[in-house]
């Protein structure tokens, strides 16, 4: 869940010259090239190494009637049509409040990118596609627009699609099941499905291969990854998988059983004027984005996030803790996190207001997340331990919501038979001791997997470029064989045959100066403490 302060931080680096040594000048093409797709004849462009087709309609518009419903098929276009910027992205909010969202925002905005390689090729390459994280209520494929190393140098296609966010992707009332045949609060799911489809039916044409997808995403596109397993419409649309910071045991943003979601649905159907049970969809549809955007209700409910998946049984089956044991294919996997995921949170809710945590607002924020068992964590977690509130705070969010839920995903996944390779990154971008976004923040991995982030090239140098360049060998190396291995990497051992039935394997420690492997994981972030507490 990449956010609004991690991109001023970047920006002001970048003029500052703190953290870059120099923005070099993409290389455009003065003839584009054209491809034909579902829906017509595209113009991409030539840049970096790579060919660009971007914000090419996988869909339908979503407004009016089609609002909350599931995708319908993309309208052909007359002519040739120019894939040279980003679509809109799909309605939202700014990632923090009074701020607008990064770009323009429309209900037509399922849209995808693709990057190819700009070189003949010999067969057909694999696809990896990556879905964007922002929690469900925020994100786009146009802040994620530059994984031009990892097709360029890792001889893959890249296709990075936007999906309904929010009330417009998540939306669960009874009503929605009438008329969808069973289907709803899944409107996101269907849209990164109708994605997968289009890819499948559309790879050959930039040169890629349809039985060799790989499905990756961070935070929310984790979760969304691990959805798919749930999702039996899914199974047939990928072949290997990545979990970046999004586990699929334990997670907040997990799929959820229907009454709940009607619950939630309903709550914020009222906020916002269209309490009706009997004209209550037809008052949502007619109200503007806006309206619906200004809910207080409409991003969470207290500690509650409302707009997550519903188990509604029809687009998703079971839960994602059943899903990797059902998967019949035993697709590889690759599941990691970042050694401090909680610091982008605490960014977020403490910083970002202009409050500097203590030691009150550690203990009420541990009350208020965890209830009945906030005493054993206080106990567990002592502010004494840590050099600040905040550090306390990092360890609590980063063990319980991000490195335990991973490491439960990996001795599911393994003990089901799934191929398994799991990481932990430890690159801290703008250094360990950084006052706001100190060790390897939530999202960080990001900045070493694409060349450019929300419009902004990230050109490293030295060894933190040797280190991205490993990264997104790594993660295409997978997606050629389904193992990340390859001569001249460091080895990243698999989880054993024997792990995931009371034992567990070892992870990579991803590090500029030296990826090495561990297999105290499990102890470091005290998995035994957090097994079966709430989150």
């Amino acid at each position: 869940m990449i956010r609004w302060i991690v991109r001023t931080v970047i920006a002001l680096t970048v003029v500052t010259g703190s953290w870059f040594a120099g923005i070099p000048a993409s290389v455009v093409a003065s003839a584009p090239l054209e491809v034909l797709v579902t829906g017509g004849s595209i113009s991409g462009r030539v840049a970096d190494g790579t060919v660009e087709y971007l914000g090419i309609p996988f869909a339908a518009p979503t407004g009016g009637s089609a609002r909350f419903g599931p995708p319908r098929p993309v309208p052909p276009w007359p002519g040739v049509r120019p894939a040279r910027d980003h679509g809109p992205q799909c309605s939202q909010n700014g990632y923090l409040p009074g701020l607008p969202p990064l770009g323009p925002t429309s209900e037509d905005c399922l849209t995808i990118d693709v990057y190819a390689p700009d070189r003949a090729r010999e067969r057909p390459l694999p696809v990896m596609v990556f879905l964007h994280g922002g929690g469900y209520i925020n994100g786009s494929n146009s802040e994620y627009d530059g994984p031009t190393r990892m097709a360029a140098d890792g001889d893959v296609i890249v296709a990075i699609p936007n999906y309904r966010l929010g009330p417009f992707g998540f939306l669960s009332l009874p009503e929605l099941t009438a008329e969808s045949g069973g289907a709803t609060g899944t409107a996101g799911i269907q849209d990164q499905q109708a994605a997968l489809r289009w890819v499948r039916d559309n790879a050959p044409a930039f040169g890629g291969d349809p039985g060799n997808v790989t499905i990756f995403g961070e935070s929310a596109g984790g979760v969304s990854v691990c959805t798919h397993f749930a999702a039996p419409g899914s199974d047939a649309l990928f072949a290997k998988a990545i979990v970046q910071s999004g586990a699929c045991a334990q997670a907040p943003l997990a799929p959820i059983d229907p009454a709940d979601a009607f619950a939630r649905s309903r709550r914020y159907a009222e906020r916002v004027g269209c309490a009706d049970a009997a004209t209550r969809l037809a008052c949502l549809r007619a109200l503007p984005p806006a309206t619906l955007l200004d809910a207080p209700n409409v991003e969470s409910d207290g500690q509650t996030p409302i707009w997550v998946p519903s188990i509604d049984g029809v687009v998703i089956t079971r839960t994602l803790d059943a899903a990797l044991t059902g998967d019949v294919r035993k697709a590889p996997l690759i599941v990691g996190s970042t050694s401090a995921e909680g610091a982008l949170s605490v960014a977020e809710t403490d910083y970002a207001v202009g409050h500097v945590p203590d030691a009150a607002s550690y203990e009420r924020y541990v009350r208020e997340s965890f209830g009945a068992d906030a005493d054993q964590v206080l106990a567990r977690y002592p502010l004494a331990r840590y050099p600040s509130p905040a550090a306390a705070q990092i360890a609590v969010i980063t063990d319980s919501r991000f490195a335990c839920p991973a490491l439960i995903t990996s001795r599911t996944a393994r003990e089901a038979g799934h191929p398994l390779w799991q990481y932990e990154f430890d690159q801290a971008p703008l250094g360990a001791a950084d006052p706001i976004l100190p060790g390897a923040f939530h999202s960080s991995e990001l900045l070493y997997l694409f060349t450019r982030f929300m419009g902004l090239p990230i050109p490293w140098t030295g060894a933190s470029a040797a280190f991205a360049a490993q990264m997104q060998r790594w993660w295409t190396t997978f997606a050629h064989t389904g193992d990340p291995n390859a001569p001249g990497s460091p080895q990243w051992s698999a989880w054993p045959e024997s792990a995931g039935q009371g034992t567990d394997g070892p992870a990579l420690t991803m590090r500029a100066t030296g990826s090495f492997m561990t297999d105290d994981f499990a102890a470091r972030h005290d998995c035994a403490f957090w097994s079966g507490r709430s989150r």
